[in-house]
């Protein structure tokens, strides 16, 4: 289900989602590395970086901005974090101080593992995509569903999000309509 942000009780309709943590994306850490990076290392103001403002301003929204261990990751989001992060930034000259920012960050996001095996098991042979990170978020959710639990996806790719679409349990909070578009 699609989180709605213009007709929703907080208490009854978010809460209950979140409480669990929220899965978060690969693509929504890296605009909060980002926005790290350009507000703490090379001084810029909040408001010269929009979708980090617009992120910012979400999370204050659902009351979870600088609750890092409200978030959680897999080995496999965490592996790609830090190969951006490594691309974006290792050829700059404060690189040392742009990883001693973010990876105190990064430590308070929980982490939920996946393994391989189940990763493997997922994958569909006839038209394979592998995705590892993408795989982990569905094996990570499906695992709260199966829990008959509920549980919060910040996401801003449209195949995770489109898999929740209808899901009772899952709250695709989908960067692109909701961040980007209402705020």
């Amino acid at each position: 289900m699609f989180l709605d942000i213009s007709s929703h009780d907080y208490d009854k309709d978010v809460i209950p989602f979140i409480k669990n943590g929220i899965i978060i994306d690969t693509s929504i850490i890296k605009i909060i590395i980002d926005g790290f990076v350009s507000t703490r290392i090379s001084q810029k103001r909040l408001e010269e970086l929009s979708d980090y403002k617009k992120l910012l301003d979400f999370l204050d929204l659902i009351k979870v901005n600088n609750k890092w261990d409200k978030f959680f990751i897999t080995p496999h989001i965490f592996t790609e974090v830090c190969t951006h992060l490594r691309n974006d930034y290792n050829k700059r000259s404060n690189y040392k101080d742009i990883v001693n920012e973010v990876f105190p960050l990064l430590k308070n996001i929980e982490e939920q593992s996946v393994c391989k095996n189940d990763i493997i098991d997922h994958i569909d042979f006839k038209n394979p995509v592998i995705e590892v990170g993408d795989i982990s978020i569905f094996l990570v959710a499906e695992g709260f569903i199966n829990a008959a639990k509920k549980v919060a996806i910040l996401a801003k790719d449209w195949r995770i999000n489109k898999q929740y679409e209808y899901s009772k349990n899952v709250m695709v909070m989908d960067y692109e309509s909701i961040i980007l578009n209402r705020l």
